[in-house]
Protein backbone atom coordinates (compact mmCIF):
# COMPACT_ATOMS: atom_id res chain seq x y z
CA UNK A 1 0.00 0.00 0.00
CA UNK A 2 2.55 2.42 0.99
CA UNK A 3 4.77 2.01 -2.87
CA UNK A 4 1.33 2.11 -4.43
CA UNK A 5 1.49 5.79 -2.38
CA UNK A 6 5.40 6.73 -2.99
CA UNK A 7 5.45 5.71 -6.91
CA UNK A 8 3.40 8.14 -7.80
CA UNK A 9 4.65 10.70 -5.55
CA UNK A 10 8.05 10.40 -6.38
CA UNK A 11 7.06 10.41 -10.42
CA UNK A 12 5.95 13.56 -9.89
CA UNK A 13 8.69 15.12 -7.96
CA UNK A 14 10.99 13.61 -11.01
CA UNK A 15 8.78 15.59 -13.32
CA UNK A 16 8.80 18.68 -11.55
CA UNK A 17 12.79 18.26 -11.01
CA UNK A 18 12.99 18.06 -14.58
CA UNK A 19 10.45 20.99 -15.51
CA UNK A 20 13.32 23.21 -13.78
CA UNK A 21 16.00 22.48 -16.52
CA UNK A 22 17.47 24.78 -18.82
CA UNK A 23 15.53 24.35 -22.49
CA UNK A 24 17.98 23.90 -25.03
CA UNK A 25 18.64 26.43 -27.49
CA UNK A 26 16.59 25.49 -30.58
CA UNK A 27 18.81 24.17 -33.72
CA UNK A 28 19.80 26.27 -36.18
CA UNK A 29 17.60 25.43 -39.40
CA UNK A 30 18.39 27.97 -42.08
CA UNK A 31 20.65 30.85 -42.71
CA UNK A 32 19.45 34.28 -43.12
CA UNK A 33 19.85 36.34 -45.36
CA UNK A 34 22.32 39.09 -45.37
CA UNK A 35 22.02 42.77 -47.00
CA UNK A 36 23.72 42.29 -50.00
CA UNK A 37 22.01 45.18 -51.86
CA UNK A 38 24.42 47.72 -49.44
CA UNK A 39 27.29 49.22 -51.08
CA UNK A 40 29.14 52.36 -51.70
CA UNK A 41 27.66 55.39 -53.60
CA UNK A 42 28.30 57.85 -55.97
CA UNK A 43 29.84 60.74 -53.43
CA UNK A 44 29.11 63.32 -56.50
CA UNK A 45 25.38 62.58 -56.08
CA UNK A 46 24.38 65.90 -54.58
CA UNK A 47 20.90 66.50 -56.30
CA UNK A 48 18.02 65.51 -53.94
CA UNK A 49 14.58 65.68 -54.69
CA UNK A 50 13.57 63.92 -51.95
CA UNK A 51 15.13 62.86 -48.35
CA UNK A 52 14.64 63.25 -44.69
CA UNK A 53 16.14 63.31 -41.67
CA UNK A 54 14.93 61.37 -38.97
CA UNK A 55 15.43 60.64 -34.81
CA UNK A 56 14.99 56.99 -33.83
CA UNK A 57 15.14 56.83 -30.23
CA UNK A 58 17.03 53.93 -28.52
CA UNK A 59 15.90 51.97 -25.58
CA UNK A 60 19.20 50.12 -24.76
CA UNK A 61 18.82 50.42 -21.38
CA UNK A 62 15.42 50.63 -19.45
CA UNK A 63 14.27 50.84 -15.68
CA UNK A 64 13.03 47.60 -14.49
CA UNK A 65 11.07 48.50 -11.19
CA UNK A 66 12.70 51.75 -9.54
CA UNK A 67 15.37 54.19 -10.56
CA UNK A 68 18.76 52.58 -10.95
CA UNK A 69 17.68 48.78 -11.59
CA UNK A 70 18.50 49.29 -14.99
CA UNK A 71 17.91 46.58 -17.55
CA UNK A 72 19.71 46.25 -20.43
CA UNK A 73 19.09 45.14 -23.88
CA UNK A 74 20.02 44.39 -27.92
CA UNK A 75 18.67 47.54 -29.87
CA UNK A 76 18.25 46.94 -33.57
CA UNK A 77 17.69 49.83 -35.90
CA UNK A 78 16.34 49.18 -39.27
CA UNK A 79 16.09 51.23 -42.44
CA UNK A 80 13.93 49.51 -45.00
CA UNK A 81 13.21 50.83 -48.50
CA UNK A 82 9.36 50.55 -48.86
CA UNK A 83 10.00 51.66 -52.60
CA UNK A 84 9.78 48.40 -55.18
CA UNK A 85 10.63 51.32 -58.19
CA UNK A 86 13.50 53.12 -56.87
CA UNK A 87 16.61 53.09 -54.65
CA UNK A 88 17.45 55.34 -51.52
CA UNK A 89 20.88 56.54 -50.77
CA UNK A 90 21.64 56.32 -46.72
CA UNK A 91 23.92 58.78 -46.01
CA UNK A 92 24.08 58.92 -41.76
CA UNK A 93 23.76 56.69 -39.34
CA UNK A 94 24.99 58.13 -36.33
CA UNK A 95 24.85 56.78 -32.60
CA UNK A 96 23.96 58.87 -29.61
CA UNK A 97 24.23 58.66 -26.01
CA UNK A 98 21.65 60.41 -23.40
CA UNK A 99 23.32 63.65 -23.42
CA UNK A 100 23.31 63.86 -27.27
CA UNK A 101 26.71 62.98 -27.34
CA UNK A 102 27.93 61.16 -30.47
CA UNK A 103 29.13 57.24 -29.09
CA UNK A 104 29.64 56.04 -33.11
CA UNK A 105 29.01 57.22 -36.88
CA UNK A 106 28.16 53.86 -38.60
CA UNK A 107 28.67 54.87 -42.51
CA UNK A 108 32.00 56.39 -43.58
CA UNK A 109 30.39 57.89 -47.06
CA UNK A 110 26.49 57.36 -48.83
CA UNK A 111 25.20 53.86 -49.24
CA UNK A 112 22.71 52.71 -51.84
CA UNK A 113 19.60 50.83 -50.13
CA UNK A 114 18.11 48.57 -52.96
CA UNK A 115 14.73 48.86 -53.73
CA UNK A 116 12.39 46.79 -50.54
CA UNK A 117 16.29 45.93 -49.10
CA UNK A 118 16.76 46.61 -45.34
CA UNK A 119 19.49 47.34 -43.49
CA UNK A 120 20.18 46.21 -40.16
CA UNK A 121 22.38 48.11 -37.50
CA UNK A 122 22.96 46.40 -33.78
CA UNK A 123 23.80 47.65 -30.11
CA UNK A 124 24.74 44.63 -28.38
CA UNK A 125 23.10 43.76 -24.86
CA UNK A 126 26.46 44.55 -23.38
CA UNK A 127 26.85 47.91 -24.71
CA UNK A 128 26.27 50.47 -22.39
CA UNK A 129 27.45 53.79 -23.63
CA UNK A 130 23.78 54.78 -25.02
CA UNK A 131 22.40 54.64 -21.80
CA UNK A 132 18.55 55.26 -21.27
CA UNK A 133 18.09 57.65 -23.98
CA UNK A 134 20.22 56.88 -26.79
CA UNK A 135 19.30 57.65 -29.97
CA UNK A 136 19.89 57.30 -33.70
CA UNK A 137 19.96 60.24 -36.61
CA UNK A 138 19.36 58.40 -39.88
CA UNK A 139 19.71 60.48 -43.08
CA UNK A 140 18.48 59.61 -46.58
CA UNK A 141 17.82 60.93 -50.13
CA UNK A 142 16.70 59.78 -53.54
CA UNK A 143 17.69 61.21 -56.87
CA UNK A 144 13.75 60.45 -57.77
CA UNK A 145 10.68 60.79 -55.46
CA UNK A 146 10.77 57.92 -53.61
CA UNK A 147 8.31 56.16 -50.55
CA UNK A 148 9.27 57.14 -47.50
CA UNK A 149 11.45 54.30 -45.93
CA UNK A 150 10.14 52.73 -42.92
CA UNK A 151 13.05 53.83 -40.17
CA UNK A 152 12.36 52.05 -36.78
CA UNK A 153 14.30 50.73 -33.29
CA UNK A 154 13.37 46.67 -32.05
CA UNK A 155 14.50 45.98 -28.52
CA UNK A 156 15.32 42.41 -27.20
CA UNK A 157 15.35 41.36 -23.92
CA UNK A 158 15.01 38.80 -21.27
CA UNK A 159 14.06 38.60 -17.14
CA UNK A 160 14.55 35.33 -15.57
CA UNK A 161 12.82 33.27 -18.69
CA UNK A 162 10.90 35.48 -20.32
CA UNK A 163 11.72 37.47 -23.25
CA UNK A 164 10.38 40.36 -24.50
CA UNK A 165 10.36 42.78 -27.62
CA UNK A 166 9.21 46.04 -28.49
CA UNK A 167 9.75 48.82 -31.05
CA UNK A 168 10.11 52.20 -31.81
CA UNK A 169 9.50 54.02 -34.56
CA UNK A 170 11.14 57.03 -36.08
CA UNK A 171 10.21 60.77 -36.32
CA UNK A 172 11.30 63.19 -38.96
CA UNK A 173 13.24 66.25 -37.83
CA UNK A 174 13.89 67.30 -41.30
CA UNK A 175 12.31 67.40 -44.54
CA UNK A 176 14.45 67.89 -47.96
Amino acid sequence: MRNIILRPLASLFLLGLLGCLPEKPPAKTSKVPTATEFRPADPTFIRKLNGQQVYVPIYSSIYNQYEGNLLHMTALLSIRNTSSKEEITIKRVDYFDTNGKLIKSFLNGPFSLGKMSTKDFVIPENDLEGGTGANFIVEWSSEKVASVPLIESVMLGAIGTKAFAFSSRGKEVEAH
